[in-house]
């Protein structure tokens, strides 16, 4: 307020200043004269004190703004340092720095491992971690000859309470462990963690690990057969917990959804809304402050709707893994479309959740895995913050219900889909995933392991024809890119590189 006040007596000072100049000149006029000057000058203070509450008025406005702008920035800040942390704690389990992802948790951090149980401190974290990585306590960092402990954590979705102090975010891990010459393993797994900021650093406080798989590579998932009712891991019986696991579920082959801690809180893919026009402002030092704050704050809105729709995308996987198919259609546009691979498209939220049962049951059926990890996200957003545009990959696990019982799958593909900012909301207007390949688990992706892309259904009629017609491996179809080439600037060709290879006689398909 302070600041206000003397941005106001400035001005009048100076117009004062000016009108006090004139007072030896009006000694010489006639009183009628001076009459007509003096009342020149008093209406000449009215203007300047009316001018200085409007440029106060303004003044007020601007800070405010520039404070808000200070605080969303800090936001975006926030969002990449807690994903940072995510991603270091899983390098750090890789290579056996089970003490460094161990400080990564504060004080009384804690671990919900699966239904093994609670482990509170950053030693009793460390020893958790260092027995289920094969390490040694008593040797230092690092893994033991032959130890394989791959912990990718992938597709965060990250959300800040509205003091900025407490965050919580959704991870998935994809895991590739063994030991050279005795066991190869696939391990899959859902954390939801809290996170709380100590003295300007974000730490862990609570990571919940919800265990779903261990399988061996030989049979892989889809030979996995139900837990019994104590399915602990042996560690937690060397290793007992601090308190029983408050989480109480069912591992794979059983379908179980760990609780989303976004289910009510949409503020994550929420962001400034669209800007239609920008506002004209006065020519002066103030105007060129206030346009100068109006560039800023959509230059930072559209950072910050990149955070925001990557977000959307790992929502929907999350939804889309488990066949929560309602959710799932629930984050499109009213209108918006759902096309995968050659099932056609699908238009409306309705007709979205309608198109998706052709992949499953609602929630899914016991042994059906429909992970679609989003990864590798390539988004752009329009100039005035109303549209956005992304490219994801999906390198697919999944088990469907053949002739002989659930088979192990391998898929991959890429989604090239649109957003729209409907008022601060992002939400999919068109999503479409181009299917690359599918093949067998166990023979993989070449000869007889590849797996035809399926068409659409009989069952589930789409509401369009593919806008696209092409085949999956051994075919090549290039996705179209909705970007051009970022430091060339050049468009790309997509389709056209092949087609004048194939006209040229190479050995393409």
């Amino acid at each position: 307020m302070k600041k206000t006040l003397n941005w106001t007596s400035t001005l009048i000072k100076e117009k004062s200043l000016r009108v006090n100049r004139l007072f030896p000149v009006a000694c010489l006029l006639p009183p009628a004269s001076i009459r007509l000057l003096l009342a020149a000058c008093l209406l000449s203070l009215v203007s300047v004190a009316s001018q200085a509450q409007t440029d106060d008025a303004r003044y007020t406005t601007l800070l405010a703004r520039l404070n808000s702008l200070k605080a969303e920035a800090t936001q975006v800040e926030d969002l990449n340092a807690i994903t940072r942390l995510g991603r270091a704690f899983a390098y750090y389990l890789d290579k056996g720095y089970f003490g460094e992802a161990a400080n990564l948790f504060a004080d009384e951090g804690r671990v919900v491992y699966g239904v093994d149980g609670v482990y509170t401190g950053r030693d009793r974290i460390k020893e958790l971690f260092t027995r289920h990585g094969g390490g040694s306590m008593n040797a230092g960092p690092g893994l033991p000859f032959g130890r394989l402990n791959m912990h990718m954590h992938l597709q965060p979705l990250v959300t800040i309470s509205a003091d900025g102090r407490s965050a919580q975010a959704r991870w998935r891990e994809w895991g590739q462990l063994g030991n050279y010459k005795d066991k190869a393993e696939w391990s899959d797994a859902i954390l939801e963690n809290d996170y709380i900021k100590e003295d300007g650093v974000w730490k862990v406080r609570e990571m919940r690990y919800y265990i779903n798989f261990v399988a061996p590579y030989i049979g892989g998932w889809a030979s996995l057969e139900p837990a019994g009712r104590d399915w602990r891991s042996p560690i937690s019986k060397d290793f007992k917990p601090d308190q029983r696991s408050p989480l109480n579920y069912k591992r794979f082959p059983e379908i179980t959804v760990p609780p989303f801690h976004y289910a009510d809180n949409k503020s994550s893919i929420m962001t400034p809304p669209p800007v239609t026009a920008m506002p004209k402002r006065p020519d002066d030092a103030l105007g060129k402050l206030e346009a100068r704050a109006d560039q800023e704050a959509l230059k930072l809105a559209r950072v910050h709707a990149v955070r925001a729709v990557e977000n959307l995308q790992a929502m929907f996987g999350y939804y889309f893994d488990k066949g929560l198919w309602s959710d799932a259609a629930d984050l499109f546009t009213d209108d918006g479309t759902w096309e995968f691979g050659q099932y056609g498209v699908y238009q409306g939220k309705a007709s979205i959740a309608r198109g998706m049962t052709v992949i499953g049951p609602e929630g899914l059926e016991p042994g059906q895995l429909n992970n679609f990890p989003m990864l590798q996200p390539v988004i752009h957003v329009s100039e005035d913050n109303s549209k956005a545009w992304g490219r994801f990959r999906s390198d697919v696990m999944r088990s469907v219900d053949g002739p002989d019982g659930m088979k192990g799958q391998w898929g991959g593909g890429l989604y090239e889909n649109e957003y729209i900012n409907d008022n601060g909301t992002w939400k999919i207007s068109k999503q479409h995933y181009w299917v690359t390949y599918w093949g067998d688990y166990d023979k993989g992706w070449v000869r007889d392991g590849i797996i035809p892309v399926d068409q659409a259904s009989t069952e589930v009629p789409p509401d369009a024809p593919p806008t696209v017609v092409y085949e999956s491996l051994p075919h090549t179809y290039v996705v179209p890119f909705h970007y051009n080439h970022p430091v060339t600037g050049e468009p790309h060709d997509d389709m056209g590189r092949l087609a004048r290879d194939k006209a040229a006689g190479k050995n393409v398909r």
